[in-house]
């Protein structure tokens, strides 16, 4: 089981993520309390008295350390050292220490927290959310949600994502055409990009009006599915839900602008992802979310003076857009632990001190998932006021099969022969549905 597990969570790691201190202002200073109860549970100390700990992440290794050396300056009761290791390994090694003493005491968690949580392999944290009365209502819905399993609460969340689209109006400007509008949906983006795609043809350009990454499964198609409201699996997680008229609807939209040359083709998007001809200025939207990605690669390039950010348009059947995302990181505790209050003290600070979220939200280029901490993270980024705006729409993908994601690898198969134009939308997705379910229906027979 164990050998299972490693496999799974380093997929799960890597798919998720290839997408994309001071005094205690907000729920009460505890560290002194906590460290007598360390005492009681056998936290071992130094010789000075101070109980140490270690914290394990995958990666910003400068970022963090800032973050671990302001929570060590706040206090002297606990001290944090950082331990990171390579996302590559990072699934493997957590599987096999987690739940021992040999493992890290507090450290990040993405999909698998849930994975983790239900082996056994992480504490609980109910019992010391309702004791120090921290207020979970602060922290945004669904990424809360990703750390229960049943009412049994495993994490804390910190940082999530958003989408938005991006636009060069430099584009827009060449050929005449107004920039999209606040309040649109989906209709109005493809009849823009029609707008956009006669006068690029009109003119002899070779621009697309639209570059959506139906290359990508998890970041591009499964985002389109579901933000006019189709979800990807039923309630109880036995079958795929996708294959419902709000999907149909979307497909259709996409099949048309590739027909018309407005929506860069599969072909064209697997050569040069969206992301490249947008840079190359030979794409007028595209999706992006709020990681290095709108932070750092338009960076010293002539994109980044003329484009803008929208929020991400309306379901023209759902009214609203929903905003599904795999991509998620949350703070959790070893169960092997012999220092929990120690590491509960650590993990209430950096979640919950406004301090510690105001040093998080100017390092961090994911949106953070305590809404206390957007205002300095919108301060720091200037890509954040969308992304802030649109928070309340994000929903995780948090509930799933442990086949996860071998059925986030059926989806491209399916449906780019829709794409292509070769078969229907609901011919594209009654096999995607037939996939998915088969695969899920293998696990639930194991």
């Amino acid at each position: 089981m164990k050998k299972i597990l490693s496999i799974m969570l380093t997929l799960v790691l890597i798919f998720s993520l290839a997408a994309c201190g001071g005094s205690d202002q907000s729920g009460g200073d505890t560290t002194a309390e906590n460290a007598e109860k360390s005492e009681e549970s056998g936290d071992s100390s130094s010789e000075d008295g101070t109980v140490e700990i270690t914290y394990a992440t995958w990666g910003m290794e400068t970022e963090m350390q800032e973050m671990v050396d302001l929570y060590n300056a706040s206090q002297n009761q606990v001290h944090v050292t950082l331990q990171v290791t390579p996302l590559s390994e990072y699934g493997t090694l957590m599987n096999e220490v987690l739940g021992t003493e040999e493992g890290p005491d507090v450290l990040w968690a993405g999909l698998q927290t849930r994975l983790w949580g239900n082996a056994g392999m992480l504490a609980e944290l109910q019992d010391k959310v309702t004791e120090d009365q921290m207020d979970l209502s602060v922290f945004m819905e669904y990424p809360l949600k990703q750390n229960y399993v049943g009412d049994t609460l495993y994490g804390i969340p910190c940082y999530t994502d958003s989408y938005a689209i991006c636009y060069n109006k430099a584009v827009f400007d060449k050929y005449g055409v107004e920039y999209p509008k606040e309040g649109w949906n989906w209709n109005d983006y493809e009849a823009l990009a029609e707008e956009l795609n006669s006068k690029i043809k009109a003119e002899g350009g070779n621009e697309f009006a639209s570059a959506l990454a139906i290359n990508e499964p998890a970041h591009g198609t499964l985002l389109l599915l579901t933000c006019n409201g189709a979800k990807l699996y039923n309630e109880d997680v036995t079958a795929c839900a996708l294959n419902v008229p709000e999907s149909v609807e979307m497909l259709e939209m996409v099949q048309r602008m590739v027909e018309s040359g407005a929506q860069a083709d599969y072909d064209t998007l697997v050569e040069t992802n969206a992301a490249s001809l947008f840079l190359s200025g030979l794409a007028g939207m595209i999706i992006i979310c709020p990681d290095p990605g709108a932070n750092g690669l338009f960076e010293g390039t002539s994109v980044k003076e003329t484009l803008d950010y929208i929020a991400f348009p309306n379901g023209p059947t759902s009214g609203t857009n929903y905003i599904d995302t795999v991509t998620m990181n949350n703070i959790v505790i070893n169960s092997g632990t012999t220092k929990f209050d120690a590491a509960w003290d650590f993990v209430k600070w950096y979640t919950t001190n406004q301090e510690a979220l105001d040093a998080y939200a100017k390092i961090e280029w994911h949106l953070p998932t305590n809404v206390n901490a957007f205002d300095a993270w919108e301060a720091s980024h200037d890509y954040a006021e969308v992304y802030v705006e649109e928070a309340d729409k994000v929903v995780t993908v948090w509930d799933v099969p442990l086949c996860n994601y071998s059925c986030l690898g059926q989806i491209s198969p399916n449906l780019i022969p829709v794409f292509n134009g070769e078969i229907s939308a609901e011919e594209g997705l009654a096999n995607l549905e037939s996939a998915i379910n088969e695969l899920i229906t293998a696990e639930l027979n194991k």
